[in-house]
């Protein structure tokens, strides 16, 4: 269904019996992956009673223990529902014995430390969503009446950057969040995206196609070159009057 909604963000489940261990987590996940939204669970059953009533979810990260049970007693109750997100446990010291790819503990539970769960997020935002495919299939199209042949480095790095802001109402910080964002997808630097994208603006601007023009105009800056932080967000912009329009 093409009318699908395509806005959606990453829905993370939070586990935890402690509640100040939640507040903290949540914020840091949230913070870590923009486009991520965290619902907080101290009770196991109260998490199952929501998947079971259609309640759907990415994945479930727990931080230590539920309140009622534990984190391989909760996998084993997500195995009888019909949705079964993967299940992160944020575990240091489990994690130095086992791998986050093929966990010890069985199918569908992963431990993994702080410096892993970034990564991870992001890449439990990347795929299997239908809106990120659709988003970058839509960037795509409107490179190509730009001008810009594909595939294109830079105009990957773009879209992934588009990706970023695209299901959040937040003001992102451009190098800090979004770009950094990027980079640790790409395995680059910041300024390796960076220069990137104005290099693709710069083959823009010295050949500039009635479509480029046209966007720039709609987008507002004319007269200017923009910035990679503008062009961020015109496309944003675009793409979400596009699908409404």
């Amino acid at each position: 269904m093409e009318n699908e909604n395509t806005d959606r963000t990453l829905q993370i489940a939070l586990g935890s019996y402690d509640r100040k261990e939640l507040r903290v987590q949540k914020n840091y996940i949230q913070e870590q992956c923009a486009g991520s939204e965290c619902t907080c669970f101290q009770n196991g059953s109260r998490l199952l009673e929501q998947l079971q009533q259609g309640r759907r979810f990415d994945a479930v990260i727990l931080c230590s223990q539920l309140e009622d049970m534990s984190g391989l007693e909760l996998l084993t109750e997500l195995r009888t529902t019909e949705a079964r997100p993967p299940v992160l446990m944020i575990d240091e010291a489990r994690r130095q014995n086992s791998s986050i790819l093929c966990p010890e503990s069985g199918e569908g539970l992963c431990y993994v430390g702080r410096t892993e769960l970034r990564s991870l997020l992001w890449e439990l935002y990347r795929m299997p969503g239908r809106q990120n495919r659709q988003m970058e299939r839509r960037c795509q199209e409107l490179y190509e009446g730009w001008g810009i042949r594909q595939p294109d480095m830079n105009s990957r790095y773009l879209s992934s950057a588009v990706g970023v802001v695209y299901g959040t109402i937040q003001k992102l910080a451009i190098r800090k969040e979004i770009l950094q964002a990027v980079g640790e997808q790409y395995e680059v630097s910041v300024s390796a995206v960076d220069s990137g994208i104005r290099r693709m603006v710069d083959q823009l601007e010295a050949r500039p196609t009635a479509e480029w023009l046209a966007f720039k105009e709609k987008s507002g800056f004319t007269d200017e070159k923009p910035t990679t932080g503008k062009l961020i967000y015109a496309i944003k912009n675009y793409l979400q009057h596009r699908k409404g329009g």
